[in-house]
């Protein structure tokens, strides 16, 4: 599904090569108070964090498509560009980006490994002169084999197939930290905590710490992979580890613990 031509993931030097080439769409998804305070010459932004969406059902699903095909438009994405995102760290609001246009079907996209905090260690400039954003025409091709929604994750109870992968704190997964109407966690899923896939630095461990990481955990890779967290973020950014690792299905469970905790039929585990 990627596109091989653009990695996934680029280091503050191969996006500094790339930066001032046409075709280039830089996308700062940090709060506009933090963008106003410095950020990568070019760069519009996004803050991501604001469009979280916790409706899966196919109305709610539509919905969700309809209003950030339009977010991503206004901001500039177009099928022709590559679009690079970028936050703080190696974080999951430019991670949500990334898996956003992968749904998409756009994959000329890439996430800066490290973001603001690694390229300025690297001793590049940063600018606080706000970029206005010019709107484009968007087409979007769904690729719902990267999606998840409640009805699938309530399947995969009973399928073998299928690994839930619960990427939230010990806390929230045992219950003892409670975030939506009920505590713990969709029956038999498993916990790496998101945090474990990066480094003091914040940018992704080596690709065998990634590796030895989710092997230790039981993540296969002949299983499918449905990751969720909260409300779909963190949840993006351990998609990102796992394809960078070559897991050939991973899903990502959009309305994530906020919609199936407050939902009160769903099975629930502590």
């Amino acid at each position: 599904m990627n596109d091989m031509r653009v990695p996934i993931l680029l280091s503050p030097k191969q996006l500094l090569r790339l930066k001032n080439k046409p075709g280039i769409l830089l996308v700062d998804t940090r709060s506009f108070p933090d963008y106003q305070k410095e950020h990568l010459p070019h760069a519009v932004n996004l803050p991501l964090l604001y469009y979280h969406w916790t409706d899966t059902s196919p109305e709610g699903i539509k919905a969700f498509n309809h209003h950030m095909q339009r977010v991503l438009a206004l901001t500039g994405v177009s099928n022709r560009k590559h679009v690079i995102f970028y936050e703080d760290n190696t974080g999951m609001s430019a991670s949500r980006g990334v898996w956003l246009l992968h749904y998409y079907g756009h994959n000329k996209t890439s996430l800066l490994d490290g973001g603001l905090r690694a390229w300025k260690k690297a001793g590049y400039k940063t600018t606080t002169e706000t970029v206005p954003t010019k709107p484009a025409k968007f087409k979007v091709k769904l690729h719902p084999e990267v999606f998840a929604d409640i009805r699938q994750v309530n399947r995969s109870l009973n399928n073998k197939n299928t690994t839930l992968l619960d990427v939230r704190s010990p806390e929230e997964y045992n219950g003892t930290l409670a975030r939506a109407a009920r505590r713990g966690h969709v029956p038999n899923a498993r916990n790496v905590n998101w945090e474990q896939s990066i480094t003091r630095q914040g940018t992704f461990k080596p690709l065998a710490k990634l590796e030895q990481l989710y092997r230790h955990a039981d993540i296969r890779r002949d299983q499918e992979i449905i990751t969720y967290c909260q409300g779909g973020y963190r949840a993006a950014q351990t998609y990102i580890a796992l394809k960078l690792l070559g897991y050939p299905r991973v899903r990502n469970y959009l309305g994530s613990w906020f919609e199936w905790g407050n939902t009160l039929n769903t099975r629930v585990e502590k």
